[in-house]
């Protein structure tokens, strides 16, 4: 199966909130198919299920955007339980609200708070 990157993910997050259409086919296995209508052409996407749930959450614009001005603005805490295989990272905020992903998004997450940090303190 196709492993799309986290930035793919974003992009197709973005996608979708701007979509006038959706569909979603439930495949055979762990994947979808996910099409995106937004108004003119539509745009087809093969994702694994735990991708599809995360964008439909609106993990990828607007969760991780939450998590990283908390973490640049303020303080997160992590906790990473290996024995969860979806989503073995829970963060939460400040204002006590948990979000769950991979570690594959946490270390995007903490690369984009140091890079924030970085431009912040220069």
């Amino acid at each position: 199966m196709l492993k799309l990157s986290i930035e793919e993910l974003i992009e197709i997050n973005d996608f979708y909130n701007g979509a006038t259409r959706v569909t979603i086919t439930y495949a055979t296995g762990n994947t979808v198919l996910f099409e995106l209508y937004d108004g003119h052409d539509i745009e087809e996407f093969i994702l694994s299920k735990r991708d599809l749930i995360m964008i439909l959450r609106n993990f990828y614009v607007e969760d991780i955007c939450d998590i990283v001005h908390s973490g640049v603005c303020g303080h997160i805490d992590v906790k990473i339980d290996k024995e969860i295989e979806q989503y073995p990272v829970q963060i939460k905020v400040e204002d006590g609200h948990k979000y769950y992903c991979n570690l594959e998004e946490l270390n995007y997450i903490s690369n984009l708070i140091d890079y924030q940090n970085n431009v912040v303190n220069t």
